[in-house]
């Protein structure tokens, strides 16, 4: 609808080149916004608001990334939505990342490591897999990232 309106712009044609930058782009600062949003929802009036449904998966599993307050997943919607209205991404760089979304918070959901060591945010890793997304749903006050472990490091909450 806000395509439709003008509202936001999507592009139909670039190249591959620009679709990649893109998506590196996408997924570097949804993975910022997504931490700041993670860290809000843990503060106490929104964690027992809304956030604490998602952490009644303490065990993992692959359909724990689904188990979302309607507030919440409308937010973390709201940050792509507002992403896409400062710039004028291609729809291919769009599908991407929601498909690159979708896999990794799945991947991160699993009660299994799939990924190898080297790239599962484990020492000296930056990608947040598995095992890092386990640790936030076991200490919730840590290891609020996405796909990296990144913005952790910077802002002292990893574990």
């Amino acid at each position: 609808m806000l395509w439709q309106k003008d509202i936001i712009v999507v592009r139909e044609h670039t190249n591959i080149l620009e679709i990649g930058v893109e998506v590196v782009f996408l997924i570097f600062i949804m993975d910022l916004l997504m931490y700041i949003f993670h860290r809000i929802a843990h503060f106490p009036f929104f964690y027992n608001l809304i956030h604490l449904r998602h952490h009644k998966h303490e065990s993992t599993n692959a359909i724990s990334l689904f188990v979302l307050h309607p507030i919440e997943a409308l937010g973390f919607g709201f940050l792509i939505i507002l992403v896409i209205f400062i710039y004028s991404f291609s729809y291919l760089a769009i599908s991407l990342y929601l498909f690159i979304n979708l896999l990794w918070g799945t991947i991160g959901h699993l009660d299994k490591e799939i990924l190898p060591k080297q790239l599962a945010g484990l020492k000296p890793g930056l990608l947040g897999g598995t095992k890092f997304h386990n640790e936030h749903h076991k200490h919730p006050h840590y290891n609020y990232g996405f796909y990296t472990v990144l913005w952790d490091k910077i802002f002292g909450t990893y574990k």
